[in-house]
């Protein structure tokens, strides 16, 4: 296990891929089920580290830390892997292309710009002012140009990406899945009591049922309360930009946020990924496996 606790940084005068797109092995078939990652990227540039007035630790307050890799076994069920490059208090994926808070910046912004959002009003747009622990990122204004050359660099080139596979998949089986994978502080939800860690395990979202079938909800939420873990339904999560945007099920689009909560898996004080890890990592490759059974069920029997 790595010991390694700081930001990562990249090597000097490179950019790295926004994103890393895994895809199942052997198949020229599109999957039918994507899994997203969006919040789990670690790799910070050295100007952003130098321009926040945080550090490395602190900076990764709000990052899903190991997610991306208690998934990594995902395509070996049979799902594509999408999982982010850049850390969200660099850029923010799930959010719409410009939720800005203008008062981070020194010039002012384009009528486009959404400056009003809940998110942004709350310190979390596109470009987060804060990480959590309402603690501020930056000391110092910064520029609309800074914002749009993240954006366009990495925003966008993630959101095309999972666009495409959603199409292809859809096209080819007729429907597209989309599971999208966070994790949570427990203090978040330690009002909760009851589950494995302590609290609420899981948080399952579906914009209170408008972004997925109500199968799909139901077999996620029955196949990991089966496994002994507590669930709670839409709250307080119900599922972010991406879940919203992309679920709409009557093109045949389906959505899910799923919400883990880190006390399963890691210390939450030294960001160590805990001994029994790799039960959080076969539970995701089980529920996916289970997913992608039903799915692929549905769609032949409507071929039928």
């Amino acid at each position: 296990m790595s010991k390694d606790h700081t930001a990562h940084e990249p090597e000097k005068n490179s950019e790295p891929n926004p994103f890393t797109l895994t895809t199942p092995q052997g198949g020229d078939t599109p999957s039918i089920w994507l899994i997203t990652s969006p919040h789990s990227g670690h790799y910070y540039p050295r100007d952003f580290i130098v321009k926040s007035q945080l550090d490395s630790q602190q900076l990764r307050l709000s990052e899903d830390m190991h997610i991306d890799a208690l998934l990594a076994d995902v395509p070996k069920t049979g799902a594509s892997l999408l999982t982010a490059t850049y850390p969200r208090a660099y850029v923010d994926l799930n959010r719409e292309p410009y939720e800005l808070d203008a008062s981070m910046f020194s010039d002012p912004l384009p009528d486009f710009v959404n400056k009003d959002s809940t998110r942004v009003l709350g310190g979390l747009g596109t470009i987060a002012k804060i990480v959590t622990e309402r603690l501020e990122i930056y000391d110092r204004p910064l520029e609309f140009s800074e914002a749009e050359q993240r954006i366009e660099k990495i925003y966008f080139p993630f959101h095309s990406c999972l666009k495409q596979q959603l199409e292809m998949a859809r096209d080819y089986w007729g429907a597209a899945y989309l599971l999208d994978v966070h994790s949570m502080p427990s203090n978040a939800v330690r009002k909760f009591k009851g589950g494995k860690s302590g609290s609420v395990d899981f948080v399952l979202g579906n914009r209170h049922g408008r972004s997925c079938d109500a199968d799909y909800y139901d077999l996620v939420y029955n196949f990991l309360t089966d496994a002994g873990y507590y669930v709670e339904k839409n709250k307080p999560y119900a599922g972010g930009y991406i879940t919203e945007h992309y679920g709409k099920p009557s093109e045949g689009f389906h959505t899910l946020q799923l919400e883990v909560n880190r006390k399963l898996y890691m210390n939450e004080a030294s960001y160590d990924l805990l001994v029994n890890s790799d039960e959080m990592k076969n539970l995701f490759s089980d529920l996916i496996s289970a997913l992608i059974n039903k799915t692929l069920e549905k769609c032949l029997k409507a071929a039928e």
